[in-house]
């Protein structure tokens, strides 16, 4: 592998939403180890074009994709979701080029059959891999790979004078940690009613994006309305900051497929209070690195998780000690950049697909564009290309 190499990235969201969300490390996010020379998003969630994080971000409709990639010729493509990015990819794939999908979410709902054409498919923990195969693809195609965290960023923070910054802005008292998207998998509804049951130090600032004014409402009609915060993004070089300060970190999540702010929060030492479900119960250890709760949709349980971290010291230091070697000893970045450069490495000396193969990747490329192009106005099929090549793809397998 020698040369310029070129990546082609489609993203789930578009990038301006990475941004406002507080990342701030996203060429290195999308290219580890730097091993590309050229990254380029391509996605029909963009507009227009513009350089930014040392990438090429550019705006492609999904009609034309096909087109605008043939023409940049990448050396591989990533789709970073099981869903309509790994159709794009998967669907206008070309030949001796691989297709990486990643699969961040463990519900099969939002993995589409189109895995089952990507030459690799990632997944972020075990469970994410059970439910890929659910879906058909084949176990050899599946890696897993953990999200990561930049411990040289993400570390115990114990200067007085930084927590501060952070202290200042709420009342004294025993302060929890919710940092993730207001839905109902993040389980910010349980969090809330255990909030009733802890005494009236106790508070909880909740960090993420998304419809706040069901939670609020909540929190106001149980009468813990003052003692809830909002925040819907804090910067990702400031987190380390709120991680450190915080009493409890506490996500309690319905399911997971192993959110990074669990790995960063375990970084900075956080105590960490979350759901006894893979993949958590995967990567932490009960009262070791986490305290992890059974019941995590009853308050009370979940309230005397909170309350044994806020008021055990010595229960404290050790889940949160532990919580730091697990960062640093399993999703250091250099370790998960590494092992993800390496899968990239294999993409990129894969041989060609059997012919077996060949003609089902065919076959299933032409039922979609057929699929994709029926939803078009009638003026548009009859003069694309693509049309035509998709009804000659289902004649060759029909021969």
């Amino acid at each position: 592998m020698t040369g310029t190499l070129r990546l082609v990235v489609v993203p789930n969201d578009p990038i301006g939403l990475y941004e406002q969300s507080g990342y701030d490390n996203l060429g290195q996010y999308f290219n580890p180890t730097g091993m590309f020379h050229e990254v380029i998003v391509l996605s029909p969630l963009e507009q227009g074009g513009r350089q930014a994080h040392g990438m090429l971000i550019r705006g492609v409709s999904e009609r034309e994709f096909g087109r605008v990639l043939g023409q940049v010729r990448p050396d591989v493509v990533r789709a970073y979701s099981g869903r309509w990015p790994a159709d794009l990819a998967c669907r206008n794939r070309i030949e001796g080029i691989p297709v990486i999908v990643s699969v961040h979410d463990d519900r099969q709902g939002l993995m589409h059959p189109s895995l089952r054409y990507a030459d690799l498919v990632i997944c972020m923990s075990s469970i994410v891999k059970q439910q890929v195969r659910k879906v058909g693809v084949e176990i050899g195609r599946i890696r897993v790979l953990p999200n990561r965290v930049d411990t040289t960023r993400f570390h115990p923070i114990s200067d007085p004078n930084i927590l501060a910054i952070v202290d200042k802005q709420f009342p004294p008292g025993k302060h929890i940690l919710h940092v993730g998207r207001r839905t109902r998998q993040k389980n910010l509804d349980t969090l809330i009613r255990a909030l009733v049951l802890l005494p009236p130090e106790y508070s909880c600032v909740f960090v993420g994006m998304g419809d706040k004014l069901p939670y609020v409402a909540l929190a106001e009609e149980l009468g813990v309305g003052p003692r809830c915060f909002w925040l819907d993004t804090v910067k990702n070089s400031e987190l380390p900051s709120w991680y450190s300060w915080c009493d409890c970190f506490c996500v309690p999540s319905r399911f997971e497929g192993f959110g990074t702010v669990f790995i960063e929060a375990a970084a900075c030492g956080a105590p960490i209070v979350t759901s006894d479900i893979p993949p958590m119960n995967d990567y932490l250890i009960p009262d070791v690195s986490a305290s992890l709760v059974r019941d995590y949709e009853q308050p009370r349980a979940l309230a005397g998780a909170i309350r044994r971290v806020c008021d055990d010291n010595e229960y404290r230091h050790r889940i949160s000690g532990g919580g730091v070697r697990v960062a640093q000893q399993r999703f250091d970045q250099r370790i998960v950049d590494a092992a993800e450069a390496a899968i990239y490495r294999e993409a990129l000396s894969l041989p060609l697909p059997s012919i077996t193969r060949r003609l089902e990747i065919t076959r299933w490329k032409g039922q979609e564009a057929l699929r994709f192009y029926a939803r078009q106005p009638r003026k548009l099929i009859a003069r694309s290309r693509l049309w035509k090549q998709a009804k000659s793809y289902l004649n060759l397998v029909r021969s």
